[in-house]
């Protein structure tokens, strides 16, 4: 492909010293060509990065950054965001990539790849050779600042490593006083997703954005505290972006729901109320939806009580909506 035949090249430049390297211009993927258009396209994505400074925008990242169509990937050029302690926010080419602690990888030559990254990114950005199957290329990593978070995170590009061998490792999370599968009822469900806003919350604030990655992998880990069949935590932008699904992130994580005015067999628009409950911090939706354990129920659906709360991070009035439900028929 040519674009595995320009990161090739990229290392040769590296290697000889290379051009001059400036990064005033904005430019997209499929022209990066050299080592200062490869510089200038992660210092483009810097600054979108910078000036992305709602709710909804955070969470369309996944979806815009792996677009084909879209400025920000070609061929096997894309970006990857990260923390600075070496777990990835978003991954441009492999979403099964994302949250995933990749400090100690390496690349086929032993050169620890990630950690040349980020230190390259802490110089302040730099280029960084790397070895993948007997081809030498070339990534560049920066720092840039959220404008949503106000956190310091990492922006590379250039980076095409296989990762699907990666752990995923789960460091445990304190034990809520309603887990998933304790939720039987209004009550015990409004704890359960009060437990789960206060920890996401918790790890949106920690320096970095350190704990994130960890606090996702374990709201999503199926049988353990934060998700049991059918209840599964998940976090939303007030006007219906996902950032957080624990249970289908792929098919939802960066997109809008498909029908926001959606409503049930009795007229219930359930998913405005559902925005409406956390965006005011904390309420019940009771609706009819097809519920996965029983078959049939496909047309009318089965009764669903879900609850919503709400939380912002300090000195931002974004709202993020944290919400769950159960069937409590089942």
């Amino acid at each position: 492909m040519r674009k595995k035949a320009i990161l090739a090249i990229l290392a040769a430049f590296v290697f000889l010293g290379g051009p001059p390297v400036h990064a005033n211009s904005r430019i997209t993927a499929d022209e990066v060509r050299d080592l200062p258009t490869l510089k200038s396209f992660v210092q483009s994505a810097k600054a979108y990065m910078e000036n992305t400074r709602t709710v909804a925008d955070m969470a369309r990242i996944k979806d815009i950054f792996r677009d084909e169509e879209g400025p920000w990937k070609s061929d096997d050029l894309y970006l990857v965001t990260m923390v600075r302690n070496g777990s990835i926010l978003t991954h441009g080419d492999d979403p099964t990539a994302d949250n995933k602690y990749v400090l100690a990888v390496e690349d086929e030559r032993g050169r620890p790849v990630v950690r040349n990254l980020l230190a390259a990114a802490e110089r302040g950005g730099d280029f960084v050779n790397y070895t993948v199957d007997g081809t030498d290329r070339v990534a560049y990593a920066t720092k840039y600042v959220s404008g949503l978070t106000g956190q310091t995170l990492v922006m590379i590009a250039g980076f095409s490593q296989d990762l699907s061998s990666v752990p995923v490792d789960i460091e445990p999370l304190p034990r809520p006083e309603v887990t998933a599968a304790q939720v039987v009822d209004r009550e015990t469900l409004a704890t359960f997703v009060k437990a789960a806003s206060k920890a996401y919350q918790d790890a949106m604030i920690t320096p970095g954005l350190q704990d994130l990655a960890n606090t996702k992998n374990a709201f999503r880990q199926e049988g353990g505290d934060w998700r049991t069949g059918e209840v599964y935590v998940f976090v939303i932008s007030t006007d219906g972006y996902t950032l957080f699904h624990g249970a289908q992130p792929i098919r939802f994580e960066g997109r809008k729901f498909e029908d926001i005015e959606r409503r049930d067999i009795h007229g219930v628009p359930y998913l405005r109320e559902l925005l409406a409950a956390g965006e005011a911090g904390g309420g019940f939706v009771e609706y009819m939806f097809d519920n996965p354990a029983i078959e049939g129920d496909e047309e009318i659906g089965s009764l669903k009580v879900a609850y919503a709360t709400g939380f912002t991070l300090p000195g931002r009035d974004q709202v993020f909506v944290v919400a769950s439900g159960f069937y409590p028929d089942s």
